[in-house]
Parts: C-alpha cells; structure tokens; sequence
C-alpha cells in the first residue's frame, strides 16, 4: 500500500510538557507497509475532509484511525485552555489504552489536511491487539506509554478545589492519581493563591462547596462521590447491568487482576469489579523490590498498571469504581448487586475483595482521618509531610516500605511497635534499610494510646510497657496495623474463618460442600466460587502469591465450569 506523503508540515507530535526523551519512536511510530497490509483486514478504507472531528476529548466508545494519507491534529484542552499536542501524519494512528476498554478520549482528533484513513471499531481493535501479535505489540506499547505521558501531561484534565486537611478531597485526589487521570488541583485554604480564588470565582465555587471538580466541559461537581466523579470523567462502566459473565471478578488487585488475565486469555468473558482503582493494597505502594523479575523494584501504581493494560487487551471488562454490594447464591447463575443498583449475572466469581488495614481502637480516631492519619504513603502523602516528623504503627512490610519512602521527604520517620522488633513480621532487606537510615527511629513495646488536636491533628499519646503515657508532637500518623478481610458483601454465601476470613480447598469443612465431586483447591464452599489473594483464609501476604493463586484459580475454574454447568 502507498502511503501519502503529506505537504511539508512539521508532522513530528509531541507532548507539550512531557519529556517523552528517546522513545519518541514507541510512542508515535510509523507502520511499515506489510503492518498496512495486516491492519486492512480490521478496518475500512475511508475519505475524509479537512475540518472533520473524528472524535472529542471526553466522548467514548471512539474507533482507531490509521492515516493512509492526510494529517491529523491532536488537541487537549480543559477549561484552563487547549495545547495541540501535534499532528499524526502518514502510517501513524490515534488511540490509547483507553481505546480498549471504550473509556473517554483523553483528546480531540481533528483532520487538518484531506486524506484517507484506515477506520477500526473498538470490537476489531481487541480483535486485533488479540490476534495479530507483532503488530500487537507496537499498537499496545504506543497505546501504554501514550497513557503515561497524558497521566504526566498537566495541560488537560479536570481541576479540583480541595483542602488539604479534607479527608473527602484526600478521596478524590486518591482516586484522580490511581486512575490515571490527570489534575490541576488548588487548594481553598490558602488565601494568598490569587489564582485558585478568582478560579472559584469563574465557576461560582463556594468553601461549603468543597471539594469540587470542574470537568472538561465546564460543568461543576460539587462534593461527588466517587461515582459520581467517574461518570463525569467517563471512566466508569455504561453497560454492566443485566449481562451474563463466564467470570466475575471482585476486587482489582493483584490476585483479581492475575484471574482477569488468564481468564480472557483463554477465551472466558470476564468483568472485574473495584470500588475505588486497579492495584488494591499493594496499587498505593511506594516501591516493591521483592517481587520477581523487578530487581530495581517496581511501585504499586506501574505494577497494577500493566496488570490493567493486559487485562483489557485480552477482553476483560475492568470497571471502577463499582462497589459490590451483595451475591446472590440461591441460583446456578450467581447475581451480583452492586452499589448503583445495577445488576450482573456470574457462571463463576472469583472472590479477590483483599483485606484492608484494622483501625486501632483510639478515641475520635475517624476525625482525625485525612486531616494528619492516613492509611497509604503515596507521593502525594509524602508532600504533605515535607520536612516534618512522621510517625508510622505497623511492623509489616507495607510499613516498612512506608518508612524507607517517606525517610526520603520527611524530617524524621518514628516507627512504633508493640512488640520487641521487626524480624517476625517484615523482611529482611527492609529491616537492613531501616537500620541504615539516620532518618528512622524504631520504637518497640509502644502503643499509641490518644490523638489530640484541634482542626487536625497535632499531637499523640503514647505508652512504653511499664510506664505513664506521655504526649508528643505529630502532625502525620501512617496506620499500617494488620488486616481485616473485605467480606460483608458475601453475606452467607461461602463459609468463613473466625477472622472473616474465607475458607478455601481443603479448609472447608466436608459438610459444607454440596456436590459429589471434590472441591478444587481455591474452591470454596460454594461451587464455582472460588477466593485468591488476601481475602482467603491463610493466604501468604505477598503480591506474587497473590497473582500465583489469581492464575492458578482460573485453571480449576475451567473445570469446575466444564463439570457443574454442561
């Protein structure tokens, strides 16, 4: 095939405040003329006019194009402005991984010079990504880094007036940065930022108003829930209600994410459903160096991002945030209600819910809760806590993981435990770090006993075996103390441990099994059920044997489909 050659504009896109440095070339590459050949067979040869909007910033469901001849300009804007991006010219295509999953354009695509493109609907673009494997591989690389370097890109995106001490807007800046969304964010609290007040003026922004979110279009949210938020942004699922999935999938994070994978790999139609952003737990971890294959080691948000990308380049339907409310176990198809009143079908679920961080028993503990006690330290807690002393309770590896990261913005990082150290509970390069850093102080047989402060917190009490408590300042408290599994949707579905915990395999007492065949070994009491990850009773709390036991599921559950349901 010939590919137009265009008319001596400078074609080179570019990201405005990006450094997309040497990779330039993965991210807007040029198809050779045998990917033309591949790509005709998933698409249709079309003419188009200069002027002609092939798709606006903010609209789903859009078609990927691949220019034969002609030009296209990519322009982002937000209601702070409009940058060109750049334009695509001859062998280049539009999209990214939004593309996959039908989610918003993250940018318009306008045709600025006449020519002919090649048209691929979103179902033959999966089909493609799927079934042409080199060629696979150059659309999903453009596609992933593309993504990166819009997440980077501060010139689009939604604004946010927040307060720092707001544990609503620490909500909705959680779930903006999680899910690859990027925002200009400016906080009502400080009076001298001349430009956030005449902001709030232009879009009638009241402080009762706070936290709010001006969308693409101008339209103003004021204090959403995070549902709310995600169907401004059209990031949240539009076609879940009523369908029937081989796979259900509860829960985003390593072990759900791993089932999603194998599981539409092999052909199975999935959902994965997740109240908040894929990554769960370990999603907000500052840096993982245990995990195999990454020996510089690998943050949580990369990690569940790839996970993420590979999920929906094999089909699978990742839908956030979508709370799932309660499971109907009564039927040979299981229903599954979720928080916005929708309803799906499930031949099979995979329970991959996680577990989420105890809250010690502290008076007024709650109140205090985005406003200096945070249960992540991600790089946005870490600018909170610039230059002063933190204070971290936990001895597991999150916590140590915490401490070695936020060493590196804090003044100084306290450590609390209870019992007499760290070997028991944390490994051991972490404990070898944390006792390197002149930046660490290891406290052990303390407890915090009180939190005190006025708007935020300003102070704790804390108590040594033996001894009177005694107050010290604190401005910033990480919580990081052992686990409580995510099961209350379940109800009596599946039996649990005394912990809530569910039991899984051969942990389930043989009276609570139905069925004559043996249970396999994720199974639990309910047939074509199955639980991966943290969820599960005595499960290993690692990432890696989260996503072993996610794939490993998924073999089992293609039999336990096979035999109950034929």
């Amino acid at each position: 095939m010939e590919k137009q050659s265009g008319t001596g504009k400078n074609i080179a896109p570019h990201l405005a405040s990006s450094d997309i440095g040497n990779r330039r070339h993965q991210i807007f590459p040029t198809l050779s003329e045998d990917q033309f050949d591949v790509i005709l067979r998933y698409g249709e040869r079309q003419r188009f006019i200069a002027g002609t909007v092939l798709f606006r910033q903010g609209e789903r469901h859009n078609s990927m194009y691949v220019i034969v001849s002609g030009a296209i300009e990519i322009e982002r804007g937000s209601v702070l402005g409009s940058t060109v991006l750049g334009v695509h010219g001859p062998g280049m295509f539009t999209g990214e991984m939004g593309a996959l999953a039908g989610l918003a354009a993250v940018a318009t695509a306008r045709v600025v010079e006449d020519g002919e493109l090649i048209v691929i609907s979103e179902d033959s673009l999966r089909t493609l990504v799927i079934s042409e494997a080199a060629l696979s591989e150059t659309i999903m690389r453009a596609f992933i880094l593309r993504r990166v370097a819009y997440m980077q890109d501060q010139t689009g995106g939604v604004v946010l007036f927040g307060a720092r001490d707001s544990q609503e807007t620490l909500l909705l800046r959680q779930f903006l940065n999680r899910n690859g969304q990027p925002t200009a964010y400016f906080d009502s609290e400080y009076a001298a930022d001349e430009e956030a007040l005449q902001l709030m003026t232009r879009f009638a922004v009241k402080p009762e108003d706070i936290p709010a979110v001006v969308l693409l279009n101008g339209q103003v949210l004021r204090r959403p829930t995070l549902r709310q938020l995600a169907d401004g942004l059209g990031i949240s699922p539009d076609d879940l209600d009523g369908r029937l999935f081989d796979v259900v999938v509860v829960g985003a994070g390593p072990a759900g994410l791993a089932a999603a994978v194998y599981a539409a790999s092999e052909g199975l139609t999935v959902a994965v459903l997740d109240a908040k952003a894929p990554g769960g737990q370990a999603g907000s971890s500052s840096k993982i160096e245990n995990y195999f294959g990454f020996p510089t080691g690998v943050t949580g948000q990369a990690l569940a991002g790839r996970g993420l990308s590979q999920a929906r380049k094999f089909g699978a339907e990742v839908a956030v945030p979508v709370k799932v409310s309660g499971v109907d176990c009564s039927t040979a198809e299981y229903g599954i209600q979720v928080d916005s009143g929708e309803k799906l079908r499930a031949r099979s679920i995979v329970i991959a819910s996680g577990a989420r961080y105890r809250k010690p028993a502290l008076p007024e503990l709650e109140r205090f809760e985005g406003r200096g006690v945070y249960y992540s330290a991600s790089f946005m807690e870490a600018n909170f806590c610039t230059d002063e002393e933190v204070v971290i309770v936990g001895g597991g590896n999150s916590a140590g993981q915490a401490a070695v990261f936020l060493a590196s913005h804090a003044k100084h990082v306290h450590i609390v435990v209870r019992s007499g150290g760290l070997a028991a509970s944390m490994s051991r390069y972490l404990i070898q770090r944390i006792e390197a850093s002149p930046k660490i102080t290891l406290h052990v047989h303390k407890q915090i006993v009180e939190l005190r402060g006025a708007e935020r917190l300003e102070s704790i009490l804390w108590q040594s075996e033996g001894s009177e408590p005694r107050e010290a300042p604190a401005r910033h408290l990480f919580l990081f103390l052992g686990a409580d599994p995510s099961t209350a949707w379940l109800g009596d579905c599946v039996v649990l441990d005394d912990k809530g915990f569910v039991l899984a395999g051969p942990d389930v007492p043989a009276a609570s099994w139905p069925l004559e065949r043996p249970r396999h070994l994720l199974e639990t009491s309910r047939p074509r059920i199955f639980a991966v990850g943290d969820v599960r009773s005595g499960s290993v709390k690692r990432v890696a044997a989260a996503v072993g036991e996610g794939s490993a599921a998924v073999a089992s559950l293609h039999q336990a489909l096979a035999s109950d349901l034929l």
